[in-house]
């Protein structure tokens, strides 16, 4: 399955799984306790900014594979954050999701050596926060070698931030993968990738 198909797919389950959140999100979770990972506070938007890649992409919403989508449910929208290993450590370069001409997200993608975990990370900028634009976010690790997304979480209006984590991803070694962040902004949806992390 093609990235673009692999996105029409999985766009069309996370439009079905957000109908479901007023029921998954009646009782909400009590706030996560920190953790001791430094978090990103960018105040200003950069005068030199990489972008992502305009290209079609896979969403964020269920695991997909070269062949037939695998058949595990979708993500549950939930505000409570898995805490990533303590030794995580960002690999690779900082990629920034756009909305307009506002930098709104730096995208990163984490490795711990202790778990041999790959995460992937998102944090909203000031600016993109004053906005105070709705979005849902979509946080995963795409397995480049393997051509699956996995690790998928699913933020509903930005419940859980500002930090938002995927959860951890065990890869197999000589494995490449890549943090992806899907907004969904008020008038328009984007995917962001990370350059390639081979562990």
């Amino acid at each position: 399955m093609d990235r673009l198909a692999a996105h029409v797919v999985a766009t069309a389950v996370l439009t079905a799984a957000l109908a479901a959140v007023p029921t998954a999100m009646a009782s909400p979770a009590p706030e996560p306790a920190l953790s001791s990972t430094p978090t990103p506070t960018p105040m200003s938007t950069p005068t030199s900014v990489p972008t992502s890649s305009p290209s079609p992409s896979a969403s964020l919403t269920v695991p997909v594979t070269t062949g037939q989508p695998k058949s595990s449910p979708a993500p549950t929208p939930s505000p409570v954050q898995p805490t990533p290993c303590v030794d995580a450590r960002q690999v690779g370069k900082t990629v920034y999701a756009r909305w307009h001409s506002l930098v709104a997200f730096s995208v990163k993608q984490f490795y711990s050596p202790t778990c041999h975990a790959v995460y992937g990370y998102a944090f909203p900028w000031l600016e993109f926060r004053l906005a105070k634009a709705h979005y849902d976010l979509g946080l995963a690790v795409y397995d480049v070698t393997h051509d699956a997304i996995d690790g998928a979480r699913t933020f509903v209006g930005g419940a859980g931030g500002p930090d938002f984590w995927s959860s951890p991803v065990t890869v197999p070694a000589r494995t490449c993968t890549e943090g992806l962040a899907h907004v969904f902004f008020p008038d328009t949806e984007t995917d962001t990738y990370t350059a390639p992390y081979c562990g």
